[in-house]
C-alpha cells in the first residue's frame, strides 16, 4: 500500500511539472508577444522567420537607397534647369544681336555675356555633386575608350550596346582655309597707309574701313577684329616676321570644319591688298571639306554615316548614336571604340544580389552643348548661333527628360519596394507572433492545471501518513 501511495505522488508530481513548464512557456509568449521564443517552439516557422525578416530589412534598405537615388536625379535635374534658363538667355541675346539695330560695340557686350554663361555652364558641370560625386561632368556616363589618340570620342548614347566597334577614317574635315602673298610696307610717310591705299576689306558680309594715315598696327588689329566676328583666325606664316612686319604672309583659316566651314575676303583697293599681300585670295570663296569614316561589320547594315564640323556621327534604329572627333585623324586612321558597361550610378534597389538598377548621365558642358564657339557679333554668326542654341535646349531637355523617367521609376520601385515590406512583414506575423486570445486562454487553463496539481499532490504526500496513523493506533 505504501509504495502505491508514493507513486500516485510520483505521478502527480511529474504532472505537474508538465504543467509548470507549459504554463512558463505561456508566460513567456504572452510576455514576448511572440509565438516563437526559441527555435524548439517551432524549428520550421523558426527558419522561415529568419529568411522573411532578412528579406523585410533588405526591402526596408531598399527603399531608402531608391529615394537616396530619387535625391541625386532630382540634384542633377535641378542644376539642369539652370542650364536650360542660361541656353533661353543665350537664345534671346543671338536674336537680340541678330538685329543690326546694334553696333559692333553693343554686340560686343551681348557676346561678352554669352561668354558669361557658357562659364556657368561648364562651372555647373564641374561642381554639382551629391555625397561629393559629380553628376554632370561625365563621370556618370558609361565608359568609352578609343585605341587610336586620332580618333577621339565625343559621346556614345544609352543604345550604343556594350562591345567593340572599328571604325577607319578615310577621309580628315578641313577648314577652309587660305594664305596670301609676302606683304609690302605701306607707302605713306613712316610706313602708314596712304591715300592712293585706303580703302574696304570685306570677309563673309562684314566690313572694315583702313584709313589713309593709319599705322600697320592698326591695320592688322582691325583685320583681327573682323576675322574674330566671322569666326577665322589670322596668322603670319611668314619665318622671322611678325604678323605686323611688311614681309607677314597672311594665313586665314575658320574656327569650323566641314563643307559648311567657308569664307571669302574682298577689298575695294588693289593697293591696300597687294600691301597685306591679299590679292591672291581674294574673290574666291574657300570651302572646308567634310571628313569620310567606314564602319567595320560590328555595326547594323542599317548604319548611317553624316558629317558636322569635325565630328562623324554614327546612328541607326533604336536611337543607337555614336559621336567620333575625327579632327585629328589622317586618311586610313584605324580604331577601335570599345565601350564598358561601367561607369553609370549603380543604385541597388531590391533586398537580393544583382537586383539593381543603371541611372546614366551624360557631361553637359558648353563643349558637349555646342555652345562654347557661339559668335553673335557678326550678323551670320548670331543667326548661327539661335540654330545652335536651339539644338542645345532639345539636348538638355533630353537628358532631362530621362532623368524624370528614372525619377518615375524609382518612385514607382519605392512604392512596391513598400508593399512589398509590408505584405511580409504580416506573412511574418502570422508565422511568429502569437494569438493573445488563444493564449490567454491557454494560460488560464495550465492555471487551474498547475492548481490542481498542486493541491492533488498534498493530498497524495498526505495519505502515507494516514497508513502510519492505523498503524500506531
Amino acid at each position: 500500500m505504501i509504495i502505491n501511495h508514493n507513486m500516485s505522488a510520483i505521478k502527480t508530481n511529474r504532472q505537474l511539472g508538465i504543467n509548470n513548464n507549459n504554463m512558463a512557456s505561456s508566460i513567456e509568449r504572452l510576455s514576448s508577444g511572440y509565438r516563437i521564443n526559441k527555435a524548439a517552439d517551432d524549428p520550421a516557422g523558426m527558419a522561415i522567420s529568419r529568411k522573411m525578416k532578412t528579406q523585410i530589412a533588405g526591402l526596408e534598405q531598399a527603399s531608402r537607397n531608391g529615394l537616396d537615388g530619387i535625391s541625386v536625379i532630382q540634384t542633377a535635374e535641378g542644376a539642369l534647369q539652370e542650364v536650360h534658363s542660361m541656353l533661353q538667355r543665350m537664345r534671346e541675346l543671338s536674336v537680340q544681336a541678330a538685329n543690326d539695330t546694334l553696333t559692333d560695340e553693343d554686340k560686343k557686350a551681348v557676346q561678352e555675356e554669352i561668354d558669361q554663361l557658357n562659364k556657368e555652364i561648364d562651372r555647373i558641370s564641374t561642381d554639382t555633386e551629391y555625397n561629393t560625386k559629380t553628376l554632370l561632368d561625365g563621370t556618370l556616363d558609361r565608359i568609352t575608350y578609343s585605341s587610336s589618340t586620332k580618333v577621339g570620342i565625343a559621346s556614345v548614347n544609352d543604345a550604343v550596346a556594350t562591345g567593340t566597334y572599328t571604325v577607319t577614317a578615310t577621309a580628315v574635315p578641313k577648314q577652309a582655309t587660305a594664305t596670301g602673298t609676302t606683304g609690302t610696307a605701306f607707302t605713306g610717310a613712316g610706313n602708314v597707309v596712304a591715300a592712293s591705299e585706303a580703302g574696304k576689306i570685306t570677309i563673309n558680309g562684314e566690313t572694315i574701313v583702313i584709313n589713309e594715315g593709319e599705322t600697320r598696327e592698326e591695320v592688322i588689329e582691325k583685320l583681327r577684329g573682323l576675322c574674330d566676328k566671322v569666326d577665322v583666325s589670322v596668322e603670319n606664316t611668314a619665318a622671322g616676321a611678325t604678323i605686323t612686319s611688311a614681309g607677314a604672309k597672311l594665313s586665314f583659316t575658320t574656327e569650323e570644319y566641314g563643307r559648311n566651314a567657308s569664307f571669302e575676303i574682298s577689298t575695294t583697293n588693289a593697293a591696300l591688298g597687294a600691301a597685306l599681300g591679299i590679292n591672291s585670295i581674294v574673290g574666291t570663296e574657300q570651302k572646308g571639306t567634310d571628313g569620310a569614316l567606314t564602319t567595320g561589320t560590328e555595326f547594323s547594315t542599317t548604319t548611317t554615316v553624316t558629317y558636322e564640323d569635325k565630328y562623324a556621327v554614327i546612328t541607326d534604329k533604336a536611337g543607337f548614336e555614336m559621336k567620333l572627333d575625327l579632327s585629328k585623324a589622317t586618311a586610313g586612321t584605324a580604331a577601335t571604340i570599345t565601350v564598358y558597361d561601367e561607369g553609370p550610378l549603380i543604385l541597388q534597389i531590391g533586398a537580393n544580389e544583382h537586383q539593381t538598377m543603371k541611372v546614366v548621365i551624360p557631361e553637359v558642358s558648353s563643349s558637349t552643348l555646342g555652345t562654347d564657339t557661339l559668335n553673335v557679333i557678326s550678323n551670320a554668326g548670331a543667326q548661327s548661333a539661335i540654330e545652335q542654341v536651339d539644338k542645345a535646349i532639345a539636348q538638355v531637355s533630353s537628358v532631362r527628360a530621362k532623368l524624370g523617367a528614372y525619377q518615375n521609376r524609382l518612385e514607382s520601385c519605392v512604392a512596391n519596394l513598400d508593399t512589398t515590406s509590408e505584405n511580409l512583414t504580416e506573412a511574418l506575423s502570422r508565422i511568429e507572433d502569437v494569438d493573445m486570445a488563444e493564449e490567454m486562454t491557454n494560460y488560464t487553463q495550465y492555471q487551474v492545471l498547475v492548481q490542481a496539481s498542486t493541491s492533488v499532490l498534498a493530498q497524495a504526500n498526505q495519505m502515507p501518513q494516514n497508513v502510519i496513523s492505523l498503524l500506531q493506533g
